[in-house]
Formats: C-alpha cells, structure tokens, sequence
C-alpha cells in the first residue's frame, strides 16, 4: 500500500494506493494518526488507486471517522470504485462518510 499525506486549504489530503487489507492497516492508521496528531479535523480520504479493501480496512477508516468526530472533525471519501462502493453499502458504512465522484467536490463539502 502506498499512502501520500497533502494539506489542501487546511484539508488533510490522504491518498492511499494498492490494496488496504490485515497486512498492511497498520500503515493506514499510522497516517491517520500523524494527521490528528498535526492537528487537522478535515480529512479527505482519496482512493483513487485503491482496488480492494477488507474488514480491516473498513475498520480502519470507521476508526478515523470516530476519532475525527470526538474531536469535531470531518472525514470525506473520495474516487471510490464500484466495487469498494458496494462493499461500503453491504456492511452500511457509506452512511457514515461522504462519497464524493472526485476531490473538488468532496473538498467544496468541507
């Protein structure tokens, strides 16, 4: 998994390429970590690259949001694909996120 931290207008950006699965959400909550850590409380995730995500991936970014949210942030997905779009539906996670088409719309929701 590849994962790239930005700031856009006071917008953490985290762009995460590859697969997110059990061997590798370690790495995703490490960023996730840094970027709470920094002080950000918008986060807008881009999962451009992203091809599959597991239960431990779901979790991780269900675990964000939570954090985010005790402290007043907000999290945003964006470029998600159909596959991973349906996952999110099956399991009802969409509900907890905003899932935009790309980054100038999730970015305008903040």
């Amino acid at each position: 998994m590849d994962i790239k931290l930005d700031n856009i207008n006071g917008v953490a950006i985290v762009t995460v390429g590859g697969n997110i699965n059990m061997d590798n959400c370690n790495e995703l909550r490490d960023a996730f970590k840094k970027v709470l850590k920094d002080g950000k409380t918008k986060v807008l995730i881009d999962l451009a690259k992203v091809v599959f995500i597991d239960s431990s991936g779901i979790a991780s970014l269900i675990e964000m949001f939570q954090n985010l949210e005790k402290v007043g942030g907000k999290m945003r997905l964006c470029h998600v694909n159909k596959n991973i779009i349906g996952l999110f539906e099956i399991t009802k996670v969409h509900k907890l996120f905003g899932i935009f088409e790309n980054r100038e719309e999730a970015l305008k929701e903040f």
